[in-house]
């Protein structure tokens, strides 16, 4: 792909159980699809509405709701914000409700469910938080009235669950 810079995973640790905490490139911004979805779909912002914040797989586009910053912190997990809500604003995962175990854009603050681990799986990587724990990956709902939204949802043989970071050439601080 012109412009992007596949970030390859399988080369880079030998472990599946390995964590990227060293491979992440903290300088440029990532777009993130789905095995399940192709690379065509990357992660994107609701923008307004009832949905407001939460994310969603969108054809790839030039928007700055697909652009999403890495941060690593000092216990090996990462922060997701995206350029569009900046920087204080970070991935986090509903607690309860309607909504339960979805991710969505809220004030970065001491959450655990605001710190991601990436773990290597094949030729992705899986997404948990330190909230939810090891077992419970990100996945994407088939159908229904949250097609194409993520979810949290137990860890399985499924292709929804397995992500794809590609390094742009964005860098994160502009």
């Amino acid at each position: 792909m012109k412009g992007y810079m596949r970030f390859v995973f399988a080369s880079l640790l030998a472990s599946s159980s390995a964590s990227y905490a060293q491979t992440i490139d903290e300088n440029f911004f990532y777009k993130m699809s789905t095995q399940f979805r192709g690379s065509g779909m990357k992660l994107d912002v609701f923008n307004g509405g009832p949905k407001n914040n939460l994310t969603k797989l969108e054809p790839d586009q030039n928007v700055s709701g697909q652009l999403w910053r890495v941060s690593k912190r000092a216990d090996g997990t990462f922060r997701l914000s995206t350029l569009f809500r900046g920087p204080g604003m970070c991935l986090d995962v509903f607690n309860g409700g309607p909504r339960n175990n979805q991710p969505h854009l809220r004030k970065c603050g001491n959450f655990s469910g605001q710190f991601w681990k990436i773990t290597e799986d094949g030729e992705g990587v899986r997404l948990t938080t330190l909230f939810r724990g090891s077992d419970i990956c990100l996945d994407i709902f088939n159908g229904g009235p949250n097609n194409n939204q993520p979810h949290l949802d137990k860890c399985g043989s499924f292709s929804g669950q397995i992500w794809t970071l590609t390094k742009t050439e964005k860098p994160a601080g502009q």
